[in-house]
């Protein structure tokens, strides 16, 4: 068409994807979305698959399932039901207290149909996705009122849909200094509300292959909450894709870190020194033995760890669900700006695309350019926000 626009997506997670689905929804129809994955685009929302004695075995590594209490966030839902990238997880998942009681969820859980990268995969399907790219310059051409996006040509809109220092640092030369102040982070386990910007945690993920001979067979929980100071989430990932992981041997299971922990044990996420790597993987695994009860001498036949150096929002944007600079037409979406979840990182994306499509129609207006933020009093893990009114019809 030639009156469309165009728009340059920065950050291939849950927030970009969706708001380029609804983009498209809008009539906007040229996106293109710049991932650095390289399997793919998703960014917290993925999974990992390790080969071990012959089979695969696939770790859902970062999210772990997320809820719906928004009906915006339903539809998004039950499209992603529809194409196959989300299913209704009926696992025993809860909370294990810190006096060893388990406290059962009693809302509806979702996850993805093929692991965690299933959803992202499915909203791929709408938008055009430019995997392993890294972009490392962004530029305003005023003249002509498009974005240069490195080499890779000229766009109407630019969305920053990713966090941390590689997103400010991407912005810092693109001379917009509303969305540049936004985008500045700060790495820490504690809220300080005396620094007015966004504040991220940091988590470890360790994955396990352990022989299902070491794990009690009357061992029945999926997923639980871990009320600890090392540990803050668990779970089978043999128990919560029995269709995929088929070994009758080992199970494969996610053992995450408090926030606490992760700060105390705190290293460049891209290169976990081996010394550090043996110590943290020993002390979590001594963590989730005395959780379960298991043998102190529990022996995993492979473990992976991972830091996620910016794993969660501590705080979030007050007053809007997304930012946009109309005079350069930019914007910035993420979960940081409504709530750490897989649903608020939805919102956030839908809301910048309907900003966008409101520019494009005439309408001259900026949207959450204020550094005026909120503390989050979510768990390690993030929000997982119901509603009872609100209960979908999977299908399932």
């Amino acid at each position: 068409m030639a009156n469309d626009k165009s728009v340059a997506i920065i950050g291939g997670g849950i927030s970009g994807l969706v708001c380029g689905g609804r983009l498209k929804q809008l009539g906007i129809s040229d996106i293109t979305v710049f991932d650095t994955g390289k399997h793919g685009p998703g960014g917290r929302a993925s999974s990992r698959v390790i080969k071990f004695n012959g089979e695969n075995f696939v770790f859902d590594h970062a999210a772990q399932y997320y809820t719906v209490s928004d009906s915006r966030f339903a539809n998004v839902t039950s499209y992603l039901v529809k194409q196959k990238g989300a299913q209704l997880w009926k696992g025993n998942v809860g909370t294990i207290t810190n006096d060893g009681k388990f406290l059962p969820n009693n809302f509806q859980m979702f996850i993805g149909c093929g692991g965690f990268q299933s959803i992202p995969k499915a909203l791929a399907k709408l938008v055009r996705v430019r995997n392993a790219v890294w972009i490392s310059c962004v530029k305003w051409l005023p003249d002509i009122k498009k974005w240069k996006v490195d080499d890779n040509g000229f766009y109407d809109y630019l969305v920053i849909s990713h966090n941390g220092k590689c997103a400010a640092r991407l912005m810092s030369t693109a001379d917009v200094d509303p969305i540049h102040r936004l985008l500045k982070v700060r790495f820490t386990c504690e809220h300080d509300k005396n620094i007015h910007q966004m504040q991220l945690c940091s988590m470890f993920a360790l994955c396990s292959i352990i022989p299902c001979a070491q794990i009690p067979s009357s061992f029945k929980i999926d997923g639980a909450h871990i009320e600890d100071k090392t540990l803050s989430w668990i779970a089978n990932n043999s128990g919560k894709y029995p269709h995929i992981n088929k070994s009758k041997d080992f199970q494969c299971w996610t053992i995450i870190s408090t926030k606490e922990f992760a700060s105390q044990h705190k290293v460049p996420q891209e290169h976990i020194p081996l010394k550090k790597e043996k110590e943290v993987t020993e002390l979590m695994l001594s963590a989730f033995s005395s959780i379960l009860n298991l043998p102190s001498n529990l022996q995993p036949c492979l473990t992976r760890l991972q830091l996620w150096g910016a794993g969660n929002p501590l705080n979030t944007l007050k007053h809007s669900d997304c930012s946009f600079f109309h005079a350069k037409q930019v914007g910035v979406c993420g979960d940081w700006m409504v709530a750490p979840s897989i649903e608020g990182a939805a919102l956030s994306g839908i809301a910048l695309a309907e900003a966008i499509a409101k520019h494009k129609a005439g309408e001259r207006e900026n949207i959450g350019l204020l550094q005026d933020f909120e503390p989050n009093t979510t768990q390690s893990l993030g929000s997982f926000k119901v509603n009872p009114r609100l209960v979908l019809k999977t299908g399932v």
